[in-house]
């Protein structure tokens, strides 16, 4: 073994060694958030004989879910998952660290084809390891799709510049299965012909046309699959708001990603799907940084490929999650950084292996890198913290997101499950407050009146429930056990037609306990 090939063999162990330790404490959590829709209640995942509905079906539909998301490579490595753990919760979690372990090694292999030099490649490739913001596409079973995608566009890449080199076939065909592979894993995978543009652009190289005219043909196959074979839609279509109105909380979004990339401090899951002004203070503050960076990239465009690129790749890298085109439910989520995020560390890292390599600076740049990488590593550590218990996810995200009606709704069936009736009514009572048209807040609030034998205010509420949302079959199942309980049997079983008219699955004792109160 040579010296280069040690020192890259020594580099590959350390990220692996990093990356396992940041987030072996992750291990223990529980399935939370979209984990109950997307793997634990998902009757999809639990056999094989499915496999073909993670091409046609939307992948909560196993759950009772909707996100118009089409994934179905996720959903299948949640089918392997399944088949060889079964609901270990702890595989999962695995799964997911390897994942981002393998990400962080294709990053060093890109890095190093692109700039040949194995110091910038183990700098980027570290701190991408450690970062905290990354907890969210991590340490979140449901988020799973961030690493998938990430791991095969950059294997997409990495094998485009090989066949542009080369025109190797061996290259070409890598290039067109890993381009697949992440098309299949997650939307934002559209935007890789944007950054092999950027490369040529950047390192001056001359258009690969087969290469790149195939993954043009990739995406527009893609996208008749998605509007043929699959019943999902491109996403979030449904999601209305006028583009003027969406364009500032982008820049908003810009202004907080910044913080917390530097800062990684409070971070919470549910941002939410908010307006904002153009005046407003962040607003402005991220309209300026944008065009800052925009500027300073181009003025660098010429004499620094690197930090040109770096920023390029940021910005580009940002676009499928701007809320700019197409429109999505929220203006910024913590996930959404896990590949533009790249970008940053580029830059830090070049910033790094700059003082690295100046001469009698080889040990400050080795500080700084140990520091930087602590510090993130600490902060890592700690949010795992925050994904490991249901409870403790969504009472601190509560602080952070008081208008989510679906955090109170989420925490009071914990509640319920554990005998807490009355803090769970407290908590639906509040979430009908603040969403005064979320049919599931109304349907648990039913739910948790009846448990406390309640049933005129419960009536009342699984009838708000119905109104807001008429296909809800269980708050009709809801609503025919409370007319049992009050002994008005007739409308009992009048709304247990219809819970069953809705394909709701009804608790044979209860059609047993009408059975003799129908008409004859």
């Amino acid at each position: 073994m040579s010296i280069k090939e040690r020192k890259t063999f020594l580099a590959i162990i350390l990220i692996i060694i990093v990356g396992l330790a940041v987030y072996v404490n992750s291990v223990n959590g529980k399935f939370i958030w979209d984990d109950e829709v997307f793997v634990k209640h998902n009757r999809y995942i639990k056999s094989w004989t499915n496999v073909s509905k993670t091409f046609t079906e939307d992948p909560g539909a196993g759950g009772g879910g909707y996100y118009g998301f089409f994934r179905p490579l996720q959903m299948i490595t949640y089918m392997v998952d399944y088949t060889l753990w079964g609901l270990d919760v702890r595989a999962y979690h695995f799964v997911n660290i390897a994942l981002h372990v393998l990400v962080a090694l294709a990053l060093y292999w890109l890095i190093n084809s692109l700039f040949c030099d194995r110091i910038l490649s183990l700098f980027a490739s570290l701190m991408f390891v450690v970062h905290p913001v990354h907890t969210e596409a991590i340490s979140y079973i449901s988020g799973r799709g961030d690493p998938l995608a990430a791991l095969f566009m950059l294997l997409c890449f990495i094998f485009y510049i090989e066949h542009q080199r080369s025109r190797n076939t061996r290259a070409f065909i890598f290039m067109i299965l890993s381009y697949i592979l992440a098309l299949f894993s997650k939307e934002n995978s559209l935007i890789l012909p944007a950054l092999l543009l950027l490369y040529h652009y950047s390192f001056k190289e001359k258009l690969n046309i087969k290469g790149f005219l195939s993954i043009i043909i990739l995406i527009v196959m893609y996208i008749f699959v998605r509007m043929t074979a699959a019943k999902t839609q491109l996403p979030y279509l449904s999601y209305l708001v006028t583009l003027p109105r969406r364009i500032p909380g982008f820049f908003v979004a810009i202004t907080n990603y910044l913080r917390l990339i530097f800062l990684p401090f409070d971070l919470h899951m549910e941002y939410g799907g908010k307006l904002f002004s153009i005046t407003h203070p962040k607003a402005i503050f991220g309209g300026i940084m944008l065009l800052s960076l925009l500027a300073y990239a181009f003025k660098k465009r010429k004499n620094s490929p690197l930090v040109f690129f770096s920023i390029s790749w940021f910005l580009i890298a940002l676009l499928p999650s701007s809320n700019i085109y197409p429109p999505i439910a929220f203006y910024m989520a913590e996930h959404y950084l896990y590949w533009p995020s790249i970008g940053f560390f580029l830059i830090l890292a070049g910033g790094l292996n700059y003082i690295y390599k100046t001469k009698n600076t080889k040990a400050i740049a080795l500080i700084l890198l140990i520091g930087i990488c602590g510090f993130y590593s600490y902060l890592t550590i700690k949010q795992n913290e925050y994904w490991s218990d249901r409870i403790t996810f969504y009472k601190r995200t509560l602080k952070y997101a008081p208008e989510s009606s679906r955090l109170y709704n989420n925490l009071a069936d914990i509640y319920m499950d554990t005998g807490k009736n009355q803090e769970a009514i407290a908590l639906l009572e509040k979430g009908s407050e603040v969403n005064p048209s979320d049919a599931y807040v109304y349907n648990n609030l039913g739910r948790a009146y009846t448990s406390a034998g309640r049933y005129a205010e419960a009536i009342a509420v699984f009838k708000r429930a119905i109104e807001i949302n008429p296909n809800l079959a269980e708050a009709y199942n809801n609503l025919a056990v409370t007319y049992y309980y009050s002994e008005k049997y007739r409308l009992a079983i009048e709304y247990l037609d219809i819970a069953v008219q809705l394909g709701h699955r009804i608790n044979p004792e209860l059609l047993r306990a009408l059975n003799p109160h129908r008409p004859k």
